[in-house]
């Protein structure tokens, strides 16, 4: 009876892998399919649904598979392991990975680098004697071994802290890349913004992604690449000609504290100009060598009461004079109180919405006098604006990145003394 009970354990854990394996197999031909047909512009939905419905299943199933390798010793580790990971990491994007190929072709080389190690697991679960996929003889041994066990969960503590923070990066890298059409992007080195730049006959639009907060060297070598013969730059930065702000979000203090410059101090070498007496007038013959700089945002009046309620509160505790550990604390508790799904829609409406608009408006109106124009504006904004670029015909050109925050640059040491010292970092 025992026997008997033993084998039909190993017939269950047998007939388990081959189907994982098999699943894994038509997941990855699925997968290349869809990925050709979408490349022919011929998508077919059932292929689709069948795709991820199979995907979801493979997960799943990986997730129960990695569990039985540290029951389990007689399951072959160094064919079966590569797999799960792969899973695992294809679930996250295949950061940082993505980054480099970029998404249009991240979904060809997953699927194809899956049906590879797919068809090697294959080749190499084939016994000496020529019986394939886990025969009976590769699973007679004893299934449990304490030793098994333990090694392989101590190795997965071990490893916990590491794979936490990738997936964290990996999460965070993902959401930033689709938020901003791959205008910023995070990798294991620091953020990248890029710059992409637009033709449409002899005019050209550079969008220039940005942040608030980056390298000095990122700054200077931005503003210093712009050309001066019939540029405009659109500059971005909310007025507030009322003053309904109680606190100025000043991010200096911010980029000290981790060693890097403010977007203030960035200096392009131009002209105001008014777009308005513009295009009344007509441009003005302006300083030799210099380009002309117009404001391109909106004023804080525009925006709805609850918006300005939320940003007196960020000021208020994330740019004040209170450790930073206490401003989260009673940011966070506020939002928790105050903020409801209709007010962060409407505070995304006015920070993003409203001033997307005040800046295509701009563009529309700048391109009957200037050839190129400049637009360096968060990378939030950037998909909005290039869809715009894109509807009035203008075609895609040249794209290239820049550094602006250099994760091995960050003093962590000091901060770790400033924190320790002061039992909280202060702005």
């Amino acid at each position: 009876m025992a026997v008997n009970d033993i084998l039909c354990k190993n017939q269950h854990m047998r007939r388990f892998a081959k189907i994982y394996i098999i699943l894994f197999l038509i997941d990855a031909g699925l997968s290349l399919i869809a990925e050709l047909l979408a490349a022919t512009s011929s998508p077919l939905p059932l292929v689709a649904g069948l795709r991820y419905s199979v995907a979801y299943a493979v997960i799943i199933l990986s997730m129960v598979l990695y569990a039985c390798l540290g029951i389990d010793r007689r399951l072959p580790k160094r064919i079966l392991l590569p797999l799960t990971l792969y899973v695992f990491w294809n679930a996250l994007a295949m950061w940082p990975l993505s980054g480099i190929i970029g998404r249009e072709s991240l979904g060809l080389i997953a699927a194809a680098g899956q049906l590879l190690l797919g068809g090697i697991a294959l080749l190499l679960l084939r016994s000496p004697d020529g019986e394939p996929l886990l025969s009976g003889s590769q699973v007679r041994t004893p299934m449990f071994s304490w030793r098994n066990t333990l090694s392989f969960s101590a190795i997965n503590l071990l490893l916990l802290p590491f794979v936490l923070v990738y997936s964290g990066l990996a999460m965070t890298g993902d959401y930033l890349e689709r938020q901003t059409s791959g205008f910023m992007r995070l990798s294991p080195v620091g953020i990248y913004m890029s710059e992409r730049s637009y033709h449409l006959d002899e005019k050209v639009i550079r969008l220039a992604a940005m942040m608030h907060i980056g390298r000095e060297d990122y700054y200077e070598d931005l503003s210093g690449s712009m050309s001066v013969e019939e540029t405009i730059i659109l500059a971005e930065g909310v007025t507030d000609r009322d003053k309904l702000l109680n606190n100025r979000f000043n991010y200096s203090k911010l980029a000290g504290l981790i060693g890097l410059s403010s977007q203030e101090t960035m200096r392009f070498n131009g002209d105001l100009v008014d777009l308005d007496h513009l295009e009344a007038t007509g441009p003005d013959a302006g300083e030799q060598g210099k380009v002309d700089i117009a404001l391109a945002d909106t004023d804080v009046s525009q925006f709805d009461p609850e918006t300005i309620e939320f940003l007196n509160e960020l000021g208020r505790t994330l740019f004040g004079d209170m450790p930073l550990v206490e401003g989260l604390a009673e940011y966070n508790a506020w939002v928790s109180e105050q903020m409801t799904p209709e007010w962060i829609a409407g505070v995304m409406n006015d920070i993003l919405d409203k001033r997307n608009a005040v800046v295509i408006d701009s563009m529309m109106r700048s391109l009957a006098y200037y050839d190129t124009i400049v637009i360096p504006w968060g990378a939030m904004h950037m998909p909005a604006i290039e869809a715009a670029v894109l509807e009035l015909g203008f075609v895609p050109g040249a794209e290239s990145e820049r550094l602006s925050v250099d994760f091995r640059a960050i003093p962590y040491v000091e901060l770790w003394r400033k924190w320790s010292d002061s039992g909280g970092l202060k702005m």
